[in-house]
């Protein structure tokens, strides 16, 4: 089952792409450290647009291991934190974990982009020890990816949070 939105027709849909590395006993010894990195805490993923609401759709998550030498080697469940950069606001209610790869993962996040030269910022924390089939793998690497889109329409924008008015994408508004 899909969620259905209507959005203006003239949004533009912005595909992201981020890849997540932790090196083996760089930080933690006998550990792959996706927290203690600092490479993969606060990462700009796009530039925001002031006046922008976005609306992140979808998410999908991979890796550079399979998907059981993944789940093996946990220690600390994976979390995707996302953030304006400016005010350290979360995107999100809460972290979504990594509790497999995934593809398609509906998210249905809404955010308003208010601030000049702002960024919406991804983390990845975790902690994963070496597997025998992870023998001298270096870097584990996670990707995370998002179908965002940029509603720039001043009418969406203007009445997207304004619970009084029920009729927003009917046409009869008063």
């Amino acid at each position: 089952m899909s969620i259905y939105y209507q959005i203006p027709p003239q949004s533009r849909m912005v595909n992201t792409s981020t890849i997540f590395s932790a090196v083996f006993n760089a930080v933690t010894p006998g550990r792959y450290d996706f927290t203690g990195t600092t490479a993969c805490q606060n990462v700009d993923v796009f530039k925001t647009i002031p006046g922008t609401m976005y609306l992140i759709e979808r998410m999908n998550a991979g890796g550079n291991v399979s998907e059981d030498d993944f789940l093996s080697s946990i220690i600390t469940f994976p979390l995707i934190a996302l953030r304006k950069k400016k005010s350290g606001e979360s995107i999100l209610s809460g972290n979504v974990p990594v509790t497999n790869y995934f593809k398609g993962l509906e998210t249905a996040t809404w955010f308003y982009s208010d601030k000049q030269d702002d960024y919406l910022t991804l983390s990845l924390s975790g902690l994963f020890c070496q597997t025998p089939a992870m023998v001298g793998l270096s870097p584990l690497q996670v990707q995370i990816s998002m179908v965002i889109f940029a509603i720039e329409s001043s009418y969406f924008n203007k009445f997207f949070r304004d619970q009084l008015r029920p009729s927003i994408g009917r046409g009869n508004v008063a």
